[in-house]
C-alpha cells in the first residue's frame, strides 16, 4: 500500500517538478544568465545598439541551475511574489499575468468541449453509414489530421474574409480588438485538429466494441443496431475516450500559441514572447499556470475512472 501511494506521488509531482527544470534551462547552459537579461533590458530601453561585447561561457553550470530553480520554487509554493521586468521597470507578475491566463483558459476550455462534443456526433454518424463510405471519410480524416496549425488558422481567417467580400457581413471577427474580443473563431480554430483526433480514436473504440459479445447478443434478440450504438457502445467507449484527453489537452495548448499569434490575442502566449525574453521566470511561471490545473483534474478523473473500472471488473469475476 505503502508502495503504490508513493508510486502514484512520484508520477504526479515529477511533471510539475519538470516545468521548473525546463524553465531554468538557460542556467543550466549560459555562465551568467543575470548579464543577458541586463543586456537584454538595455537593447529595449535603447541604451545600447548591439550585443556584441557580451561575452558568455557556454557549459554545464549545474550549481546557478539548482539554486535558481529552488528559489523560484520556494517563491511559488510560499506565495511569494516574483518579479519581471516590463516598460523598463520591475513588476509583480501576480496579477499582472492572470487576465492573459483567463483570456487563454477561454480559449482552451471552449475549444475542448466543442471538440469533445463534435467528435462524439461524427462518429456517430459515421459509425451508421455503409462500410465503403466510412473508409472515405476516416482516410479523409486521416489526412486532414496532417496539416499544420498555421494552415488551418490562416485558411479559416481566409473563409471569413471571402464571405465578407461576397456578402459585406463580418461573421466573425477574425483578430482581436479592444471593442471587439475575438472568441468564437480561436475556439473554432483550436478545436478543428482536436476534434478530428478524438473522432477518430472514439471511432476506432466504437469499432472494437462492435466486436464484442453484447453487441452480437442484442442484435440477435432484435434490437436496432442505432440503440445498441447510442447507448451501450457509446458509453462503454467514452470511458476509453477519457483516457486520451492529455493528449488533446497538448493539441490544444501546441495551437493556443499560433492561435494567438496569428489573431493577436492577448493571451498567455503573447505575454510570454513580451517578457520572456527579459524575465526567464515568464516562462517556468505561464507553463505552470496552463498545465497544473488542467493535469491535478485529470490525475484526479482518471484515478476514480480506474478504480471505477477495476470495481466492475471484480463484479464481473
Amino acid at each position: 500500500m505503502f508502495l503504490t501511494v508513493l508510486k502514484r506521488a512520484c508520477f504526479f509531482l515529477l511533471p510539475i517538478v519538470g516545468v521548473f527544470f525546463i524553465g531554468a534551462l538557460p542556467y543550466l547552459f549560459f555562465s551568467n544568465v543575470r548579464a543577458i537579461e541586463g543586456v537584454t533590458r538595455l537593447l529595449e530601453m535603447g541604451v545600447i545598439k548591439n550585443a556584441l561585447f557580451l561575452n558568455q561561457d557556454l557549459g554545464i553550470f549545474f550549481t546557478p541551475y539548482i539554486e535558481k530553480i529552488w528559489l523560484l520554487m520556494v517563491k511559488l509554493f510560499t506565495f511569494s511574489n516574483v518579479e519581471y521586468y516590463e516598460h523598463q521597470q520591475m513588476k509583480y507578475m501576480f496579477p499582472t499575468i492572470l487576465p492573459y491566463f483567463y483570456y487563454s483558459l477561454k480559449l482552451v476550455i471552449g475549444a475542448f468541449f466543442l471538440a469533445a462534443a463534435s467528435s462524439v456526433l461524427l462518429a456517430l454518424i459515421v459509425k451508421i453509414l455503409p462500410a465503403n463510405i466510412q473508409k472515405v471519410i476516416r482516410f479523409f480524416f486521416f489526412s486532414l489530421e496532417s496539416l499544420p496549425d498555421i494552415f488551418i488558422v490562416v485558411m479559416a481567417q481566409y473563409l471569413v474574409i471571402l464571405l465578407y467580400r461576397k456578402t459585406g457581413e463580418l461573421l466573425l471577427p477574425i483578430v482581436f480588438t479592444n471593442q471587439e474580443p475575438a472568441y468564437l473563431m480561436p475556439i473554432v480554430c483550436l478545436a478543428i485538429l482536436p476534434t478530428l483526433f478524438l473522432t477518430r480514436t472514439l471511432l476506432f473504440l466504437l469499432d472494437d466494441e462492435d466486436s464484442k459479445t453484447y453487441v452480437e447478443f442484442a442484435r440477435a434478440k432484435g434490437i436496432k443496431y442505432s440503440i445498441v450504438l447510442y447507448i451501450h457502445m457509446l458509453r462503454n467507449s467514452l470511458i476509453s475516450l477519457f483516457f486520451y484527453t492529455k493528449n488533446v489537452y497538448w493539441l490544444l495548448i501546441s495551437g493556443l500559441f499560433m492561435v494567438e499569434y496569428v489573431m493577436y490575442i492577448p493571451g498567455i502566449t503573447k505575454f510570454m514572447l513580451n517578457n520572456g525574453p527579459t524575465t526567464p521566470d515568464v516562462i517556468t511561471v505561464s507553463i505552470m499556470l496552463m498545465f497544473l490545473p488542467f493535469y491535478i483534474l485529470f490525475t484526479m478523473i482518471s484515478y476514480i475512472l480506474e478504480k471505477k473500472i477495476s470495481r466492475t471488473e471484480e463484479e464481473v469475476a
